[in-house]
């Protein structure tokens, strides 16, 4: 009898398929997935690991999605030696959100894996180590060597400027120009943007999706939409994948750079939040904390592209929000701008 077929196997599989009607149900009755009490306290976690002698891991405390706390185990980073031609970080502690599709199945073909124990859990803490890729043609560390901090400025500075030379940017204000927001906007929340460096180069794609994001706030505040002296002084951006160098940049370029989970704590319902193509479920958990006042995200794949649109997540969108098409730009994919419904 083959691992995947023997009685524990198959006992546990009659408790995971109970665990997923259970998860499911518990959704279907309009109990969220997320708040910013658990996302608050999961920050406190983070910060926890982040600050501390976490190498060998250690058990935290966490809220599942039927209101009960669970003691579980994060496991030590995995460290594994750099190839030849790669570099790889010290590790990272990030918060995983999951999506709901993702707490009621199971994709893998080994049943051993599933933790039972947390399998409640919207959010878990885990470790990360990014790898960036030598160049080969060099062979060498050479171009792998950071710019001074006012070259990598000036680059994000002069490729912003011919973003503004063009007709996509254009076609953007035109769209701005034409909409009506009917609530006052108090703050700009970008999340997942994108760190902004690749193989030492700074990336002309992320540049614009956080040019993006600042723009949008100089023209809201021209339009009288955005409350100037209410608001922070800088757009806020969060992605856990920032760099201190990408950190060095963006601060220079006046944003001002949250830690995660703090991005979700900051929004509410006069903010602006604008994400691109993240690899998180950014619809989920805003359908479950807050109603934002304009929303500029992917439709393509649905507001996130790794999982189905919720029935959730399309009744807010159908029945709260107006719907404005984003202009084509092939840096940007296929966005779309939602406008909260006066009430």
């Amino acid at each position: 009898m083959g691992p995947r077929t023997r009685p524990a196997d198959k006992e546990k599989l009659v408790q995971m398929d109970l665990l997923f009607r259970e998860i499911q149900s518990i959704y279907d009755a309009g109990t969220p997935i997320f708040t910013k009490d658990n996302i608050r306290q999961v920050g406190k976690e983070l910060h926890r690991f982040q600050n501390g002698d976490r190498n060998n891991g250690g058990n935290i405390t966490m809220r599942g999605v039927n209101g009960v706390d669970y003691e579980v185990f994060v496991p030590p980073p995995i460290r594994r030696p750099p190839r030849e031609n790669e570099i790889c970080s010290d590790p990272a502690w990030v918060i995983h959100y999951c999506a709901i599709e993702y707490l009621t199945s199971f994709k893998y073909p080994d049943v051993a894996i599933f933790d039972l124990q947390s399998a409640y859990l919207p959010m878990r803490i885990g470790s990360i180590v990014r790898i960036q890729k030598k160049n080969l043609k060099s062979c060498s560390l050479e171009l792998q060597r950071p710019a001074a901090p006012e070259e990598d400025l000036n680059t994000y500075r002069a490729i912003e400027r011919h973003w503004k030379t063009t007709e996509h940017y254009a076609q953007l204000q035109e769209v701005l120009s034409n909409i009506e927001i009917p609530f006052p906007l108090t703050k700009v929340i970008a999340v997942a943007s994108g760190k902004l460096v690749f193989q030492s180069q700074v990336s002309k794609r992320r540049v614009l999706h956080h040019s993006l994001v600042s723009d949008l706030r100089l023209t809201l505040v021209r339009r009288g939409f955005l409350l100037d002296a209410a608001s922070p002084t800088q757009p806020y951006v969060q992605d856990p994948a920032y760099t201190q160098r990408d950190t060095d940049i963006l601060r220079s370029a006046g944003f001002t750079v949250l830690n995660d989970p703090q991005a979700w704590l900051e929004l509410d319902e006069s903010s602006v939040l604008v994400c691109i193509n993240a690899d998180l479920p950014v619809a989920d958990i805003v359908a479950d904390i807050c109603r934002p006042a304009l929303i500029i995200w992917d439709k393509k794949r649905g507001p996130h592209p790794y999982c189905a649109v919720t029935p959730r997540v399309k009744a807010m969108i159908e029945n709260e929000y107006v719907e404005t098409k984003f202009p084509d730009h092939e840096c940007f994919g296929d966005l779309v701008m939602l406008i909260r419904k006066a009430t």
